[in-house]
């Protein structure tokens, strides 16, 4: 073989080969992987995917995953309003995706204000005029400045403490205070807040409240995150326990 000819076949190759790489670069692949918060091994369901290249979408599913069709040039973007939104390229793409939470606060999930808390209100008022009409003015708890001989009132802070009305006072005020505390838990950990944060079935949500109800003490100090991964790690251990 002459040396032209060599060097036309090697040009012909060398052509070849530019030619078949964006080809072979066009090729999509699929991917397949998990997403979960970038704290804890919480699995993240409900994550937005978009391929900013193709404009193909998905969401993760109730256990974080996710497929989607990609080529390596692809960006993707992982969106979610409870997590800060993450870009990740298609070289750079892995088996899990880890997101991490956003600043939020609480009346940014579903908070509903039910109707218990006019009824509180209501109740109170009723009280207070009932202690009013059975000489009721501290609410059974007199202060100890009644005891005081000069200027005190001492009859006023006995009848207080040891009447029957001071008695009955007293009941209703940590009734009306319980009454308080269970409408706080309920206008945070309530049906909606539930259904958003996970895929339980309607005929499961019942059941599951009533067995994973929080104390009080604990929705005082969360924020929406603290809800969220409460009910995302509760609704596990409920689906652990359910009989199948």
């Amino acid at each position: 073989m002459s040396v032209s000819v060599k060097f036309l076949l090697l040009l012909f190759i060398i052509s070849l080969s530019s030619y078949l790489r964006p080809v072979y670069g066009q090729k999509r692949n699929e991917y397949r992987g998990a997403i979960l918060s970038a704290d804890t091994t919480l699995l993240l369901r409900g994550i937005k995917l978009l391929n900013l290249n193709s404009k193909k979408h998905t969401v993760s599913d109730e256990y974080g995953n996710f497929v989607l069709d990609y080529k390596l040039g692809d960006t993707i973007e992982f969106r979610h309003d409870h997590w800060e939104t993450k870009l990740v390229y298609g070289d750079k793409l892995k088996d899990s995706v880890f997101l991490k939470k956003r600043s939020i606060v609480l009346d940014e999930i579903v908070i509903t204000r039910n109707r218990h808390n006019n009824e509180i209100n209501d109740l109170k008022e009723i009280e207070k005029e009932k202690n009013k009409k059975g000489g009721i003015y501290y609410g059974g708890k007199p202060p100890i400045a009644l005891l005081n001989p000069f200027g005190g009132k001492p009859i006023t802070f006995f009848y207080e403490l040891f009447s029957k009305n001071g008695k009955r006072a007293r009941a209703m005020e940590k009734n009306i205070q319980l009454a308080i505390k269970e409408s706080k838990i309920d206008s945070v950990f309530n049906r909606n807040a539930v259904k958003m944060s996970t895929s339980i079935k309607d005929e499961d949500i019942t059941p599951f409240m009533e067995e994973y109800r929080p104390t009080f003490e604990q929705v005082q100090s969360w924020n929406t995150y603290d809800l969220y991964l409460y009910i995302q790690k509760s609704y596990e251990s409920f689906k652990a326990v359910k009989p199948k």
